[in-house]
């Protein structure tokens, strides 16, 4: 077999433009036009809805990350591990934990604005959405499984996991079945006239989505087994979205995120630890400096779910965990 289909996909596109990308820092400026790609479309029209039918509430905190930093040196450090311990990995099995308090961040809801009713649906797993990026810049959620009964070894080989089959994957492929199951809940919704006209939008006129050669799409089903490629399930929004902005950026600023997708109720974004000069007083009433670690965190929810008091019982398991992180080491 050929496998020309490798050509398509993320690892190969990957490789052939990460010099490119990271050599380029500064664009000419021309004027041009083009029309959305499949994962623009995608995006666009979730982030849409949500913008508008979300009424958006959030929390803001720098929280003192000493401790927690002590112990995930411990644990990047413990080289008995299967698989090194990133920051990223060890927040998600933090957050993960802290949702277990406040159920009701880890919830689907569906809301009729028409006749004010709808189910609030409480999930028995964390699904982690986690934004990855792609070769060309932009940025996919991808669904990290059941976070919240995984160990942190287990979480570790998730992501690597999701990094093999990642480059493994022809996106516009992937993407394709999650909008074939978009236009079926569409029309399940009583929306047939907007699922028949996003399906002719992506494959007839300027704007149609350009796949990959009929050959070289069957070459690929054929070749590359689901369990070794991304498949619908494994992007969307799961049960709650956790970005780790602090991997990408590292100057100085509050952590910011993305609207809450539908029809998730909580989106959480975590920053880069930075040290700062902090003035105390000791137990003798004398003025001392010390430098502490902070961590900025960003929690937004629908507001349709509650008040501020239904992410108290998260907040409070985040202080404790923070406070005694030691725990963790057994994770």
């Amino acid at each position: 077999m050929s496998e020309s289909y490798k050509e398509y996909t993320l690892g190969y596109q990957r490789q052939g433009r990460k010099d490119e990308f990271n050599r380029k820092k500064v664009f000419e400026l021309t004027e041009s036009v083009e029309s959305l790609d499949f994962l623009r479309k995608a995006t666009g029209y979730t982030l849409t809805i949500s913008q508008r039918t979300i009424p958006v509430a959030g929390f803001v905190r720098e929280a003192d990350a000493t401790k927690l930093w002590e112990v995930y040196k411990k644990l990047n450090s413990d080289t008995s591990r299967p698989i090194k311990i990133s920051f990223n990995t060890l927040m998600i099995r933090f957050f993960a934990e802290c949702l277990k308090s406040s159920p009701i961040l880890n919830a689907h809801l569906s809301y009729k604005p028409f006749n004010a009713t709808g189910t609030l649906t409480y999930k028995g797993s964390v699904e982690v959405s986690m934004p990855v990026i792609l070769p060309n810049g932009r940025m996919i959620p991808i669904v990290l499984h059941d976070a919240g009964n995984k160990n942190l070894d287990e979480i570790a080989f998730a992501v690597s996991e999701i990094e093999r089959k990642l480059n493994n994957t022809i996106l516009d492929e992937t993407l394709y079945d999650v909008a074939k199951q978009r236009m079926f809940l569409l029309i399940k919704q009583g929306k047939a006239l907007q699922a028949i006209a996003t399906g002719i939008a992506s494959f007839v006129g300027k704007h149609k989505v350009h796949f990959a050669p009929s050959k070289v799409r069957k070459e690929y089903r054929k070749s590359v087994k689901p369990e070794d490629r991304l498949c619908a399930e494994d992007i969307g929004e799961g049960t709650i979205c956790i970005s780790d902005l602090g991997s990408i950026y590292s100057g100085r600023g509050f952590a910011t995120t993305s609207p809450v997708l539908q029809p998730t109720t909580s989106v959480i974004a975590f920053g880069r630890v930075r040290d700062e000069d902090k003035v105390y007083k000791d137990e003798n009433g004398n003025l001392q400096l010390k430098t502490l670690k902070y961590l900025p965190i960003t929690i937004l929810f629908d507001h349709k779910i509650g008040g501020f008091p239904d992410i108290v019982p998260f907040m409070n398991k985040m202080d404790e965990l923070l406070e005694n992180p030691e725990e963790m080491l057994n994770w």
